[in-house]
């Protein structure tokens, strides 16, 4: 009996019960169906965050934050804890002592701190190209009669010119100091100019930035909390000098300074008028892209060191460069070891696409439990065709089929099946996708501020294949023992078989 006879009865026994043939063939659609999206979204996912953080050249980057002082070593297999003791009391001081070796504990005073003496020195470690402060903070915005408190400025690497395509009205910056803004077109909306044209009117004035001058006298020394909230908050008059008496005796009671906040103060022109980003324009690693009111890095920074608090606590955060890729491992881990917080885009990927591997191999191996229902509903369907074909076995075996041909009558029907079943659970998880990308690709923009036009599923070349061969696969391992079984029908009983 050739392939072609094979497949024509086994198809020809499908037909005769496609009804249950169906029913079988549905445990495998919804198997792969969900096996397919689970593992589309994993692969869009992680696609999704690489490309979102890796475009530009982020993967040289390194975001460094203040840190609690130097890290020592932590090996494991280089603690000893001496003296007799029972070893679950043995085990329990060996990872107290492996805890604080790591020295980073999330509480008190932050020790090493970002100034310029800490980047000169930082500048000189291996493979490290530059360090610039990543200069944000709030100040009191005036222009003419408009004024908003504590608006969020951040300073703008001049160089890159990043932000240039997204100047609407005016120009990009001159320089690194020149005297200049940008100010975004959300907050002139705030302040009543709606249109463009009215915005753009609005280039060659002067806008006033203004620390408030209470930032809280003496405030270095008193906890991080306190100082954001009392920069923040509007007092008047009175209070105002009663704060500048009884702070800088709680400072001072705290070992700080009794030195008040100077209120700095600078006039620039508006030099441009800056669009919100668009979804499909990339993220720079550790660029704070909500703010207001930008200015040229060069200015950022002298205006925020005019105050002596600012000064005093350092930069919130510095971007770190590397002169390769391959090098910021090493780089980030020497920063680690100086005492400060440093994550770059390359460790954040790994963690991230590490995450979503073990959710994704969870997630698939419970929809394995579909699977395995699957065979069992296979293994049950090809059982009692062999039983219900008794008689129609031993006409085949009568008329010289081999055991390995009726074997493969049987096979080749449960591959069928599994076929099928893998083919249109594809299809539907593939037709699933395109709807489900655009609500996800909607619920991002409206639930983050994140720019994404990316898919969040994704079908790979591998999964297009995979899909319906696992399908044809547990079908054929599932109708081995009722081939087998099959098989091994006596010709003769099978023809007195009724």
């Amino acid at each position: 009996m050739s392939f072609a006879g094979v497949l024509t009865m086994a198809l020809e026994g499908l037909r005769r019960k496609k009804g249950r043939a169906s029913l079988t063939a549905l445990g495998i659609f919804v198997s792969v169906l969900a096996l397919t999206l689970i593992i589309g979204l994993g692969e869009g996912l992680t696609a999704a965050i690489s490309d979102t953080l890796t475009s530009d050249d982020n993967l040289r980057q390194i975001l460094l934050m203040p840190g609690f002082g130097e890290r020592a070593e932590n090996k494991g297999e280089e603690i000893v804890i001496i003296g007799e003791m029972s070893e679950a009391r043995r085990a329990r001081l060996k990872r107290a002592a492996m805890a604080r070796a790591e020295m980073r504990v999330m509480a008190g005073r932050r020790t090493s701190l970002i100034d310029d003496a800490s980047i000169a020195r930082l500048n000189k470690i291996d493979h490290v190209t530059g360090i610039r402060p990543l200069v944000f903070e709030r100040y009191d915005v005036t222009m003419d009669d408009q004024q908003t408190q504590a608006t969020l400025t951040f300073g703008l690497d001049t160089e890159r010119k990043r932000f240039a395509q997204r100047v609407v009205a005016g120009n990009y910056f001159s320089g690194p100091r020149a005297g200049e803004v940008l100010v975004h077109e959300y907050l002139l909306y705030q302040w009543g100019f709606v249109t463009e044209a009215q915005q753009a009117n609005l280039v060659g004035k002067q806008l006033t930035l203004k620390t408030q001058d209470i930032a809280a006298a003496g405030a270095g020394a008193l906890p991080q909390g306190i100082t954001e909230a009392l920069r923040n908050i509007e007092f008047t008059e009175e209070e105002h000098k009663a704060l500048t008496t009884i702070l800088p005796k709680v400072a001072a009671s705290m070992g700080g300074r009794e030195a008040l906040q100077t209120a700095a103060s600078k006039t620039l022109t508006i030099v441009g008028i800056l669009r919100e980003n668009e979804p499909s324009e990339p993220v720079a690693w550790g660029e704070v892209s909500l703010a207001d009111v930008f200015l040229p890095d060069g200015t950022a920074q002298e205006l925020f060191s005019a105050g002596a608090l600012s000064a005093q606590l350092g930069y919130q955060r510095a971007m770190v460069y590397v002169d390769d890729p391959v090098n910021v491992v090493v780089v980030e881990e020497a920063l680690k070891h100086a005492g400060y917080s440093a994550y770059s885009v390359a460790s954040f990927v790994k963690q991230a696409q590490q995450a979503l591997g073990i959710v994704t191999i969870i997630l698939s191996f419970l929809t394995g439990v579909a699977l395995i229902v699957a065979t069992l509903g296979i293994v049950n369907t090809m059982v009692t065709s062999v039983l219900e074909r008794t008689r129609e076995i031993g006409i085949w075996k009568a008329v010289g089929a081999t055991d390995l041909q009726v074997q493969a009558i049987f096979v080749t029907e449960s591959a069928l099946i599994g076929l099928v079943g893998g083919l249109v659970g594809l299809g539907a998880a593939a037709a699933a996708m395109i709807p489900g990308n655009i609500l996800a690709r909607r619920m991002i923009l409206e639930q983050t501020t994140l720019p994404f036009s990316g898919n969040v599923f994704q079908l790979p070349l591998y999964l297009i294949l995979a899909g319906p061969a696992l399908g044809a696969a547990v079908a054929v391992l599932a109708a081995i023992y009722p081939a087998r079984r099959a098989a091994k029908v006596d010709p003769v009983k099978a023809l007195r078989h009724d």
